[in-house]
């Protein structure tokens, strides 16, 4: 068998058969990279009848400066990974391969699981983890740049998904209570969620801000895989007159139960009494509570007549998998839980749609970390993994020890990718 370089069209019909299937393995992947200054090559292992056995998208930082040649398979390669025989055969390839094309090294994060865990971080005791799948690769000549808790690496070592059943109830009640409690408090508020349009990426942009990556790179996710819908974008959007209405709702609804409880504490025979003190204060409380929000929803439909939009996503759909690839809050309204409400409603969709997970993408190790982004995505998530980290094919040795001297910060690594 020998390694080929593989037209766009075999590549993308092998990757979308694959098991290992994700959308960075893609031709259209590879075309967004190169409009970042990256080139892209299609790498495909073929026997003697030129059947393709296994394949990776490389891509390469297009700078000539670089003391270093370094090519990166993201969440690469399409092979069996259970296949030693396979791997070793791709892997010993590969390094002829490059090593006659100059290269120092191949950068690789596949999408193996490490550990699984829970919503607090504990390791799941039923879920066997992968540290063979390490020590096998290192006897290959792969070096393991270890287990980062962080953001440190290419791409995201820990990541939140849903795992997406059709039946809604069974899926709600995978997610945690704190999600569902925030959920329901959102809905409460008036706030609804639409699909936008290719004309409402600048306003998710806006929503993110974030300088960098800039506005043309998320123009550019739409460009390569807005076909057929691949790249979407949607809003949670606060309407007021809903929420004025639903806030004048509850609020008197709260006051009429008030009073009734009032009218029982009068009554001194009541062998109840305790426990309806204790409701009345707890009612005085939410009194108040629905109050303040029914004052604040009619100040919010006074400068916002017509509604706001308060959060927003972008999603890249690939096979079974529904990948949110950014999100951004109005800070002003965050406690209002608009993406949390957000994302229910796109988990319900997609697993109507028939897709099996729903990717959150990247969150850090750290289970104490309270940031918002963190939580939420910990919060909804129903599978938390931990992939197994990237390792690194040493093609020439000299150059890569004593490059990694010279040089010690990769600027390409830190590029958004």
């Amino acid at each position: 068998m020998q390694i080929v370089l593989l037209d766009e069209i075999k590549f993308d019909q092998f990757a979308i058969s694959h098991p290992n299937q994700n959308f960075y393995q893609t031709s259209n992947y590879g075309k967004f990279m190169n409009k970042h200054g990256y080139n892209s090559y299609y790498l495909g292992l073929v026997d003697e009848v030129n059947n393709i056995k296994a394949a990776t998208l490389m891509i390469v930082k297009n700078e000539k400066n670089n003391k270093r040649k370094m090519g990166y398979a993201p969440r690469g390669f399409l092979i069996d990974w259970n296949n030693e025989d396979l791997v070793t055969e791709f892997t010993n390839s590969l390094k002829d391969f490059l090593s006659k094309r100059g290269f120092t090294y191949l950068k690789v994060d596949p999408l193996i699981v490490y550990k699984e865990h829970n919503f607090d971080g504990s390791e799941k005791i039923d879920v066997q983890n992968n540290t063979s799948f390490v020590q096998k690769l290192q006897k290959l000549g792969y070096i393991h740049m270890g287990y980062n808790n962080k953001m440190e690496a290419s791409k995201p070592r820990w990541n939140s998904l849903v795992t997406l059943n059709k039946n809604i109830i069974t899926l709600y009640n995978s997610i945690s209570k704190e999600a569902r409690e925030k959920i329901k408090e959102s809905t409460k508020k008036g706030n609804k969620v639409y699909k936008g349009t290719t004309n409402d990426i600048n306003l998710l942009f806006t929503l993110i801000n974030k300088p960098v990556p800039p506005l043309e790179y998320y123009l550019d996710y739409y460009e390569f895989f807005g076909k057929n819908g691949g790249f979407e974008v949607y809003f949670t959007k606060l309407e007021p007159v809903s929420y004025v209405n639903s806030s004048k709702t509850l609020y008197e609804k709260e006051e009429q139960r008030n009073s009734e409880l009032n009218a029982q504490m009068q009554d001194w025979n009541n062998p109840n009494k305790e426990m309806i003190i204790n409701e009345k204060l707890k009612s005085d409380e939410l009194v108040s509570k629905y109050k303040t929000n029914m004052l604040k929803a009619i100040n919010l439909f006074q400068q916002y007549p017509s509604g706001l939009v308060i959060a927003g996503v972008a999603v890249l759909k690939y096979g079974k998998t529904v990948t949110i690839i950014a999100s951004g809050v109005n800070n002003n309204f965050k406690e209002q839980n608009p993406e949390y409400l957000l994302r229910w409603q796109l988990i319900q969709e997609f697993a109507k749609q028939g897709y099996e997970i729903i990717d959150f993408n990247g969150m850090t190790g750290e289970f104490n970390n309270t940031e918002y982004d963190n939580q939420l995505k910990r919060e909804l998530s129903n599978k938390i993994v931990e992939y197994v980290g990237e390792f690194d094919l040493v093609i020439n040795k000299k150059a890569y020890y004593t490059g990694s001297k010279l040089n010690p910060i990769i600027n390409w690594l830190n590029t958004p990718i």
